[in-house]
């Protein structure tokens, strides 16, 4: 009997491949997210301290309406930059579900064909046990035969 041959084996190798580039999109989806999420972090922080910046020199009273309409201004700046940033990170996080999304639909496939791989392949070995028994049976039977016409 032929050695064990997975007609699908090509399917399920070009499935693995899929796979392993479907995780390293996820990885660098994920990347970019965390580099995004550190960049309105760092956003807030700025808007923050010129927050505090600005309530401490308001009270000190050494402010001039110059400043305060820079201040004003750089701070309207901020906040759209950070809306941007928000929005920007909300379009990252759903292309990173779609990434993990499409990972679990690709992994479901490779398992579905691993299992259908076990179960042909165990197929084949009680088949070729089948075919091994029957064999064994035949030199039994031929070897009772000989052993008979012998006796004579």
């Amino acid at each position: 009997m032929k050695q064990f041959e997975f007609r699908l084996q090509k399917v399920m190798e070009t499935t693995k491949t899929r796979q392993e580039l479907k995780k390293r999109e996820l990885a660098k989806a994920l990347a970019v997210l965390t580099q995004n999420e550190l960049l309105l972090e760092g956003m807030l922080e700025r808007l923050e301290e010129q927050i505090e910046q600005f309530d401490s020199r308001r009270f000190a009273s050494s402010m001039k309406a110059s400043e305060m309409l820079n201040f004003s201004n750089y701070t309207e700046r901020l906040l759209t930059e950070i809306q941007q940033q928000k929005r920007m990170i909300e379009e990252l996080v759903e292309r990173v579900r779609q990434h993990r999304e499409k990972l679990l639909e690709i992994s479901k496939d490779k398992k579905i064909l691993e299992r259908l791989k076990e179960k042909k392949y165990e197929e084949y070995r009680k088949k070729l046990r089948s075919m091994e028994q029957k064999f064994m049976d035949e030199l039994g039977a031929r070897a009772f035969q000989i052993g008979k016409e012998e006796g004579q």
